[in-house]
């Protein structure tokens, strides 16, 4: 398959695959009421997104966009799998607070397209308030607009242990980069959070979320949840949070010059079939959403 072949196979089959996604830019907020949502798609019950209050002007959905339909799942036994037993996780020589994610081949359970990921190192956890925060004090990374959204966390009393929120896609990169670490691709992110070889529907195996992570399956949540709080969601490597919580940026999008690029993992906000692996969301690099944070990646040693 060409590399414009495949492309186009990888939009079309990731904008059926998507759920909603939110709105909002980098500019102030208007006086009065938060506008109303604005879906990458049509509206989806199970993933309602509420964006951060925007300019009437800029609130426009991203191009090419599709009704939401269910997404295919990771090739996996139905069969539920036990969540692995807690254990150290294996730095491999990536620097501290990451793992190194060993490579392989799979299927991609949007598309079904075979692909390959060499060795990398992934963050054990999401990027926390108090990380961002002293990015910025570093004069690496910039806090505009970073409370717009319902919910923020920046500058929140005793939010700092949350994830990081309502930054767009220039400023997760940014952070990344701060670090000497990226953006994680769609392909990495999906290899960590199926379990590598083994396929998952989730992190932790095949069997149904329930309290083995931060969402509104159970009961409603009005926000984001302390990092590291469900270690029972972790994958087989002890990453954690991959599924729910916040929504994760990658560097996947439509195309080489798309305004859009793919969220992964779910969120506190949903209850249903978004928080499984093969789930994508679509944000337009110029959202910031109350759901929608940043995990860094970087080449193995």
């Amino acid at each position: 398959m060409s590399a414009r072949r495949w492309t186009n196979a990888l939009v079309a089959a990731f904008a059926l695959a998507s759920v909603s996604a939110c709105g909002g830019t980098g500019d102030p907020p208007p006086a009065g009421p938060a506008s109303p949502p604005v879906d990458a798609s049509k509206p989806a019950s199970t993933a309602a997104a509420q964006p951060a209050p925007s300019a009437p002007e800029s609130a426009a959905a991203p191009e090419g966009s599709a009704a939401p339909v269910a997404s295919a799942t990771p090739d996996a036994s139905a069969t539920q799998t036990p969540a692995p037993a807690a254990s150290a996780p294996d730095t491999g020589g990536c620097p501290a607070g990451m793992v190194r994610i060993k490579g392989g081949s799979f299927k991609l359970a949007a598309v079904k397209q075979q692909v390959t990921v060499k060795d990398y190192c992934l963050d054990v956890n999401l990027v926390t308030t108090d990380q961002y925060a002293a990015c910025v004090q570093s004069k690496k990374c910039n806090d505009a607009a970073v409370k717009v959204c319902d919910p923020s966390t920046y500058g929140a009393e005793g939010k700092g242990n949350l994830p990081m929120i309502c930054v767009d896609f220039t400023q997760a990169t940014a952070y990344c980069k701060a670090q000497d670490k990226r953006l994680p691709t769609g392909e990495e992110w999906e290899w960590a959070a199926r379990g590598g070889p083994e396929g998952w529907s989730y992190p932790w195996g095949n069997e149904a979320p329930a309290d083995q992570l931060c969402w509104s399956g159970k009961t409603k949540r009005e926000g984001p949840c302390p990092i590291g709080s469900f270690p029972a969601g972790a994958s087989p490597q002890g990453v954690l949070d991959l599924a729910g919580n916040v929504f994760e940026w990658t560097t996947t999008g439509n195309d080489a010059v798309s305004t859009a690029r793919f969220g992964r993992g779910g969120s506190w906000k949903d209850k249903g079939d978004e928080v499984k692996t093969g789930k994508t969301a679509v944000f337009k690099t110029t959202y910031r959403c109350g759901f929608l944070g940043i995990r860094c990646a970087t080449s193995a040693p």
